[in-house]
């Protein structure tokens, strides 16, 4: 047992597997299961519960805490130390504010399951999975996206008021595009549901290209077709240039390391060769022309395409520290600009962007502090995605570069954009140990290999489990 190290030893073994790691590894693929469809459920199955099932991943995640700690390898480092610090603070507020009046008990609860609630998984995933199960998800991510592709084909074709495309609350609509369609958002409630999973999607195929036999060329080629037949309906700027930048991401890794150039530069090519075959076809060619019509159209702020994009960006980061100003130093009320304050209290906050929201909710001091966390651990992710190349680990990067954005700014208000942000996180974590070479294996693939080490009784078959030994 000496091969897991000091601080792992307490961990107990006694079966073929641990039952509790057992246990958090299928959480957490049911937390992905459930990520993927709760908004289909929410719109085509039981609308009535949609506003209840916005927290049906929630007992999912403090399952997948309380087995990971009953196998003790719940992650106590650095990071989660200062989690629980900024955890305290909000509480404290939350208090404050419960208190004075400004927010129902409700609300507040709310309030700090937003902030805080699915942050671990971003921890708690590289303490369990490994490169088998990295692995099998990436691929199942690539098996499904071209049936997510062909929805969403079918959803910009069918149009607005078709019952594929209603929304999850009643009377409530997709978000709309051009000539007269709208975005379409495949099993998800919306649009950000497509522009996480396709950025996933994006990540596994130049993993799939730089990492040789990761994945059979098929379903490889299978996965960069989806992400153009999505790009082409999704009009969607967020889509593209999510897509875009792990795709700048794939040809920095490779370029860096100087390895798998041919093979970057042949999936360049088929990708081109893809997108003029698709185009040919009316419902691909009318998206792209509603993609290029948004991309070039004035909105209000007398900007098109990318520079719309860049003042989005940049007033997202400038709206918090204007609210800073305007706002106690307490805040205004933790949870006062969710769904449900707004829902009870008929309260709009006026405040979209997640940096101007924590803010709003939390003041400047608590919020700045929770925003430089999540600004620290983008940050961490990217070096230690760019660490990872030196030992050949692609996939690393190229998951960090995935969502390093969304961890920094991602609003968490929105169920699925919190979901994405611990689960892409928590997998290009724990891509950092299972694919550099350098690096031992997570606790739980040691645990299965010393204990697949283990001497067989003499005279018993490979699969005995128990009774007396065969007789020769």
């Amino acid at each position: 047992m000496s091969r897991l190290g000091t601080n792992n030893t307490k961990m107990n073994p006694d079966s073929t597997q641990n039952p509790s790691i057992v246990t958090t590894r299928r959480l957490i693929w049911l937390y992905c299961i459930v990520w993927l469809i709760e908004g289909a459920i929410r719109k085509w199955v039981v609308p009535q519960f949609s506003i209840q099932l916005l927290l049906v991943r929630d007992p999912v995640a403090l399952l997948i805490y309380y087995f990971a700690g009953r196998a003790r390898v719940f992650p106590f480092n650095g990071w989660i130390g200062s989690l629980w610090a900024i955890t305290g603070l909000i509480s404290a507020q939350a208090l404050i504010h419960l208190t004075t009046g400004d927010v129902s008990l409700a609300v507040a609860v709310f309030g700090i399951r937003t902030f805080i609630l699915h942050m671990p998984l971003i921890w708690v995933i590289p303490a369990i999975l490994g490169r088998k199960e990295i692995t099998a998800l990436g691929r199942w991510v690539l098996y499904l996206a071209p049936f997510l592709a062909a929805l969403m084909v079918i959803q910009f074709k069918v149009g607005e008021d078709h019952w594929l495309n209603v929304a999850t609350l009643k009377g409530g609509a997709q978000i709309g595009s051009v000539f007269g369609k709208i975005r379409p958002p495949a099993l998800f409630s919306f649009i950000s549901g497509p522009i996480h999973y396709f950025a996933l999607v994006s990540a596994f195929v130049v993993g799939g290209v730089l990492t040789k036999k990761l994945y059979p060329p098929w379903l490889i080629g299978a996965g960069a077709v989806s992400v153009l037949m999505a790009m082409s309906v999704a009009a969607s700027r967020s889509l593209v240039l999510g897509c875009g930048l792990v795709a700048v991401a794939g040809m920095v890794a490779s370029l860096s390391t100087g390895k798998r150039v041919g093979a970057v530069l042949a999936l360049g090519g088929g990708l081109i060769g893809a997108f003029i075959v698709l185009v040919s076809f009316g419902v691909m060619k009318e998206g792209v022309d509603a993609f290029l019509d948004r991309w070039g159209s004035e909105e209000e702020s007398g900007a098109a395409g990318g520079k719309v994009m860049t003042q989005r960006v940049g007033s997202g980061f400038t709206s918090a520290f204007e609210w800073a100003e305007k706002v106690p130093v307490t805040g205004l009320g933790v949870g006062l600009s969710s769904n449900l304050a707004t829902q009870r209290n008929a309260y709009v906050s006026g405040v979209e962007g997640e940096w101007e929201r924590v803010i709003y909710e939390v003041g400047p001091v608590t919020g700045f502090l929770y925003l430089g966390f999540r600004t620290a651990l983008s940050l961490h992710m990217l070096l230690v995605g760019f660490s990872a190349l030196r030992s050949g680990n692609f996939l690393c990067f190229l998951l960090g570069s995935a969502c390093f954005y969304d961890v920094m700014t991602g609003n968490v208000r929105q169920v699925t954009t919190y979901g994405y942000i611990g689960v892409c996180a928590g997998l290009c974590l724990a891509a950092r140990k299972a694919f550099s070479e350098d690096e031992e294996s997570p606790i739980a693939e040691q645990v299965e290999e010393l204990l697949q080490e283990q001497p067989r009784a003499r005279g018993r078959g490979r699969f005995a489990v128990g009774g007396a030994p065969v007789q020769s």
